[in-house]
């Protein structure tokens, strides 16, 4: 079933109106596949769109269960949150902030796709990349759009990389920045430096098994990607999620010793060099963080989820 939903605006506006009115509208909707199916139990992961199935569910006498990927609850969350039987949370200090509904609160962690957490693989994610193993490798991803911050950081690094020598990076740029960095392939294979850009990266498994450090975002999916490959990382929170949620979740990893924190308006080239240069060259200190990342995983969180679900929905797990 296909909704048709927009969201809200922070601030007043005429267009609040027409939310509303697909809103109700969707409501309905869910009410009326619901009568027909008959759910033991409503899951919902949050954001706008979930918000009319969740109450379609609550209003029947449905049990929901929320799940909340990010650290710092997002609005639907909170608002849902009250009418939910049970809260499944990604990240302890979530936990222990959700003052409001703390009893109902259970943490289960991020559940992942099953090719994030194998140890094997299908292909050998050197030649997969193109990369030389054993050499030091930096992974630098900014999502499937890429990130205007790491791109720039990374286009003002190249020519001090390629003196520098021994080191591999592979970099996911976005779409529509692909043709301007694959143009600078030709200089960036002289000497021993090798540059891998991408415009998205499918495999993010293989990635993860190649890279010595991983330089990319913050996103609650992220994190718990990192955590379950025990990836030593440094993080540039999106500045503009929601609540700061993003610099939040990147704390996680920072406080546990498995990450490095850098404010995107404070990245640069001279800083991205720095910080790479500094963890690239110590060995020790980045598997000190690839043992802390590991700490943070839960390789359980789909069963836990799952787990959680049945039990509300009062069937034996």
């Amino acid at each position: 079933m296909e909704l048709e939903l927009r969201g809200f605006s922070r601030s007043f506006e005429f267009g609040n109106l027409r939310s509303l009115a697909l809103l109700i509208s969707a409501f309905r909707r869910c009410r009326a596949e619901m009568k027909e199916l008959r759910p033991d139990v409503a899951v919902s992961f949050g954001g706008y769109a979930s918000v009319p199935g969740s109450l379609a569910a609550v209003s029947m006498g449905i049990p929901l269960v929320i799940h909340e990927q990010n650290a710092i609850p997002g609005l639907a969350n909170r608002v849902l949150a009250p009418l939910a039987r049970k809260v499944a949370v990604s990240f302890r200090p979530t936990l222990e902030g959700s003052r409001r509904w703390r009893r109902k609160a259970v943490l289960t962690g991020n559940p992942l796709l099953p090719r994030s957490q194998e140890g094997g693989h299908d292909e050998d994610p050197w030649s997969f990349f193109g990369l030389e193993r054993g050499r030091r490798t930096v992974a630098v991803i900014g999502g499937s759009q890429g990130a205007a911050s790491l791109n720039r950081a990374v286009l003002e690094s190249l020519p001090a990389w390629r003196e520098s020598g021994d080191l591999q990076v592979v970099h996911a740029v976005g779409a529509d920045k692909f043709d301007q960095f694959s143009s600078m392939l030709e200089e960036g294979e002289t000497g021993t430096f090798v540059y891998r850009p991408f415009a998205y990266i499918e495999r993010m498994d293989l990635l993860y098994a190649v890279a010595d450090l991983v330089v990319c975002r913050a996103g609650a999916s992220t994190i718990a990607e990192l955590a379950a490959a025990g990836c030593p990382s440094i993080l540039v929170p999106y500045p503009y999620a929601t609540a700061g949620h993003q610099d939040a979740n990147a704390r996680v990893l920072v406080s546990l010793g498995a990450a490095v924190l850098v404010p995107d308006r404070e990245l640069n080239g001279e800083r991205l060099r720095a910080e790479v240069r500094a963890l690239t060259e110590d060995r020790a200190r980045l598997e000190r963080m690839s043992e802390a990342a590991r700490r943070a995983a839960a390789p359980d969180a789909a069963a836990r989820l799952a787990d959680l679900v049945m039990e509300v929905a009062g069937r034996a797990v």
